[in-house]
């Protein structure tokens, strides 16, 4: 074996291709994966060892440490199917835990303020990006995309006379149709339209949230720095790293915010909760069940309504 490779590069390229026809994207993992591969370059042993998950794991302190153990272990498990030898590290190798983030939904209140923020960023040069940028977000918001599905849309994804969007990157590969309000849609043509007089021409597979060149896609720095001024713009505070909000806590706030508008409507969950996993590009109920957090304004609308179902059934006894 040549000593300048890893004896792991050929199973790590089995395992993303392994992965990907599952239908997953894994691309941090694969960053994580060429780590590991530059770290045992010229590695004495074909065998992934506890020695060699200790080196990769020890003395990396930064908050991806979880994610690096788990791409680890997903390695491992792939590579013990045709060498028992191989060490699996388990779930809490060297003390390392994963520490689910705070969940921070927006109030009514603070959905209406964001989304007014999302209208008063500036444009400061002859780039709309403050139009670009705050549609993105309100985009987010009242659809409940995931930032990678909204970064992916090209301007052929986005039908404003039907007013349906086609996420053709969803996660696992699943492709879905997003219909949208015609307030929406009228917002996204004003955006569409701010572009078309800056770069003088639109393409079918150019970004719809693009960046500067009017052509790629917006990165995910320049999103998050958005986000962040439209919440010190609407006066929510952000809570520091792992606190939130985060960009993903308004898929979370679209769920329970849409969950409170039915609860309101008098509809029937039972049919309603369906659709909503369908729209968020859920494979069941389970997925969506993560999203439904009790919030003060959905706290009033579940005791009314228990209130008027079972209010007959349970009194309040004479003292």
């Amino acid at each position: 074996m040549n000593a300048a490779t890893s004896p792991f590069a050929r199973p790590i390229a089995r395992l993303l291709a392994h992965k990907r026809a599952l239908g997953l994207g894994y691309v941090r993992e694969e960053r994580f994966l060429a780590e590991i591969e530059r770290l045992t370059v010229g590695w004495p042993d074909a065998v992934l060892s506890e020695v060699v998950a200790r080196t990769y794991l020890t003395g990396r302190t930064d908050g991806a440490r979880p994610n690096r153990l788990t791409v680890m272990r997903a390695l491992a498990i792939f590579l013990s199917l045709e060498d028992p030898r191989t060490f699996v590290p388990p779930p809490r190798f060297l003390g390392i835990r994963r520490r689910r983030p705070a969940i921070r939904v927006l109030s009514r209140e603070e959905a209406r303020r964001f989304l007014l923020a999302c209208d008063a960023l500036p444009d400061t040069t002859a780039f709309p990006r403050g139009v670009l940028r705050g549609t993105a977000l309100r985009f987010l918001l009242l659809t409940g995309l995931r930032r990678g599905e909204l970064v992916a849309l090209q301007d052929d994804d986005v039908d404003l006379h039907e007013h349906v969007v086609t996420v053709r990157c969803g996660k696992f590969g699943k492709a879905r149709f997003v219909p949208i309000a015609s307030e929406l849609a009228d917002r996204m043509r004003t955006c569409r339209d701010a572009l078309l007089t800056y770069v003088g021409t639109r393409h079918p597979q150019d970004a719809f949230f693009p960046g500067r060149d009017g052509r790629r896609p917006m990165k995910d720095k320049t999103l998050y720095k958005a986000f962040r001024d439209v919440l010190d713009l609407a006066g929510i505070r952000h809570l520091g790293r792992g606190r939130g909000p985060r960009l993903h806590d308004l898929r979370h706030s679209f769920a329970v915010l849409r969950l409170l508008s039915w609860y309101e409507a008098g509809a029937n969950l039972g049919a309603k909760l369906p659709l909503l996993a369908t729209y968020l590009g859920h494979v069941g109920l389970s997925s969506t069940q993560d999203y439904l957090h009790m919030t003060d304004d959905l706290v009033g609308q579940v005791s009314t309504r228990q209130q008027q179902a079972f209010g007959d059934v349970i009194t309040e006894q004479p003292r």
